[in-house]
């Protein structure tokens, strides 16, 4: 009995020998499992060089460089979907009595009339390439289209059902002659040039002169539209130093207007023709610069224009 609990011991010893022998050491566990249980990748773990960060940005811009062009193709193909889609709607509409038939181009009212040569310009601006339902325009473009050109100064344009467009225009009104020294052309009430009038197609409009003269010339050239004895005498109007005007009259006269109040001084000397037919009078120069006063350079007789007999 002694000897068998003499040798107890030894085979607890000998058993615990063999479960040691067997543990498993932290170097053979799985590197994910250590990873966990270490708490993260530490600095040995991690290895970037130069030819694995070039493979990974070449990645990257090759990815976003195909999905750039996917969007490309694909917006590319909803919209010639869409155009298809369109002209197909477009056509149908025409073939069962939408088609635009009658396209009527009028003036609106009191305004200047519109040439048959300018009418069919706003008509081709109608139908669009592809385009011949009435279902398919759109009023508003339409509208800006033709208030696009240059002789147009703004236009209402009416779809009446099934297939008449109704398109009214209002002109630009030729409204003076500008002569810059380089280039005669007609302008509106705005100084703005217009390109498709010819200014030997319009003597009978009063002529400003200057570099600057046709944007500076519409407050004067609308006081004159109120003043009829004096617009008539005018041969010309010259911008001064662009400061100021000189008008020469049919006579020969030269009429020396204010920098400031230009057009009140217009009034006032149409005023004084009406009171004492000052305009028909012999004189070379009327000076209006001075406020409130007026200087006068009398001569014998009149380059041309009616005489006033007895004139002081």
């Amino acid at each position: 009995m002694a000897a068998m609990r003499a040798r107890r011991p030894g085979r607890g010893d000998g058993r615990g020998a063999r479960r040691s022998s067997h543990a498993p050491s932290f170097e053979s566990v799985p590197r994910l499992a250590r990873i966990k249980l270490s708490g993260g990748l530490g600095p040995s773990d991690v290895h970037v060089n130069g030819k694995s960060l070039a493979y990974a940005i070449t990645g990257v811009v090759l990815f976003f460089g195909a999905a750039a062009v996917g969007a490309t193709w694909l917006g590319s193909s909803l919209f010639d979907a869409n155009e298809a889609v369109t002209r197909s709607s477009d056509a149908a509409a025409a073939r069962i009595g939408f088609a635009i038939g009658e396209i009527k181009v009028e003036q609106m009212p009191d305004t200047a009339p519109i040439t048959e040569a300018r009418a069919s310009e706003v008509r081709r601006l109608v139908t669009p390439e592809g385009r011949h339902s009435i279902l398919a325009l759109d009023p508003d473009v339409v509208k800006a289209q033709v208030e696009a050109l240059d002789w147009v100064a703004s236009a209402r344009v009416r779809r009446l059902w099934p297939a008449t467009v109704i398109i009214e225009v209002e002109r630009r009104q030729e409204y003076a002659i500008w002569d810059d020294g380089e280039t005669v052309s007609v302008i509106d009430a705005n100084g703005e040039r217009l390109s498709t009038e010819a200014a030997a197609d319009h003597p009978e409009l009063i002529r400003v002169v200057g570099a600057d003269a046709g944007p500076a010339s519409p407050p004067l050239l609308a006081a004159l539209e109120g003043l009829p004895n004096l617009r008539a005498r005018i041969v010309h109007i010259a911008r001064v130093n662009d400061r100021r005007w000189n008008l020469k009259l049919r006579s020969g006269a030269v009429v020396a207007l204010p920098e400031n109040g230009a057009p009140e001084a217009l009034a006032r000397l149409e005023q004084l023709h009406i009171a004492y037919a000052l305009l028909d009078r012999p004189v070379t120069r009327l000076d209006m610069r001075a406020p409130g006063r007026l200087a006068v350079r009398v001569r014998p007789a009149l380059e041309g224009g009616p005489f006033v007999a007895g004139g002081a």
